[in-house]
C-alpha cells in the first residue's frame, strides 16, 4: 500500500506523522519505509537517527510512506498523489487549516481519482475550543474523517529523535490505534 500525507501548507505534522506511523506500522509487524520527498528532509534526517542508518529503498516493503512539501503544484506532491492508494489530509483543528484541507482534497481528486482519501486530525487539544468543534469542521471539507486522530504531545517531536522509545503508554496506544484504521482502510492497491 502506498500512503502520501499531504496538506497545502507547513505546520500541520507530515514529517512527523510519517515517523509516528513508521514506528507503529513496524510494531504491527509491517515492513515499512518513507520516501521523503520534503525539501527539509525531516523524516530522513530522523530515519537516520532512530535507525542508525539509512534505509534501503530497493527492498520490498508492505506500507511505502510519502511526506510531501507543503505545495500542492510542487512535482514530488504530485507524484506521490498520482502514486497513492491512500491519501491522508493532516490538518491541524486550525481555522486556517480547515480551509485549505477542502482545496487539497479536491486536488487529490483532480490526480488520482482511485485514491482513498481521508482527513486526519493531527495536533488536538482535548478540552478546547478548536478540539470540542473538530466534528462541526470536518462537515466543511468533503472527504471523511479518520475516526483516530492525535492529541498535542510533546513526546510525539521526542519521537523524531528517538521512535518509538521516547513515547509513552497513551501515546503509544494513540498511534498504535491510528496505524490500525490506516491499515484497515479499503483501498485498490496497485
Amino acid at each position: 500500500m502506498e500512503v502520501t500525507l499531504l496538506a497545502n501548507k507547513g505546520g500541520v505534522g507530515k514529517s512527523t506523522l510519517s515517523i509516528l506511523l513508521h514506528e507503529a506500522l513496524k510494531k504491527a509487524g509491517k515492513s515499512v519505509i518513507i520516501r521523503d520527498w520534503d525539501a527539509q528532509g525531516t523524516s530522513n534526517k530522523a530515519l537516520a537517527l532512530i535507525l542508525g542508518k539509512e534505509t534501503d529503498p530497493a527492498i520490498h516493503h508492505d506500507i511505502i510512506i510519502y511526506d510531501t512539501p507543503p505545495n500542492l503544484e510542487h512535482s514530488a506532491t504530485i507524484a506521490a498523489v498520482k502514486n497513492a492508494d491512500l491519501a491522508l489530509v493532516v490538518v491541524s483543528p486550525s481555522p486556517a487549516d480547515i480551509w485549505e484541507a477542502e482545496k487539497t482534497v479536491q486536488f487529490i481528486r483532480e490526480q488520482n481519482s482511485k485514491a482513498v482519501i481521508r482527513l486526519i486530525f493531527n495536533k488536538v487539544r482535548k478540552g478546547t475550543l478548536l478540539g470540542r468543534l473538530i466534528d462541526e469542521s470536518a462537515k466543511q471539507i468533503s472527504a471523511p474523517t479518520l475516526k483516530s486522530m492525535l492529541s498535542y504531545r510533546e513526546c510525539y517531536q521526542h519521537a523524531l529523535g528517538e521512535g518509538w522509545k521516547a513515547l509513552d503508554g497513551a501515546a503509544r496506544e494513540e498511534v498504535l490505534e491510528l496505524a490500525i484504521s490506516i491499515t484497515t482502510i479499503k483501498t485498490t492497491s496497485k
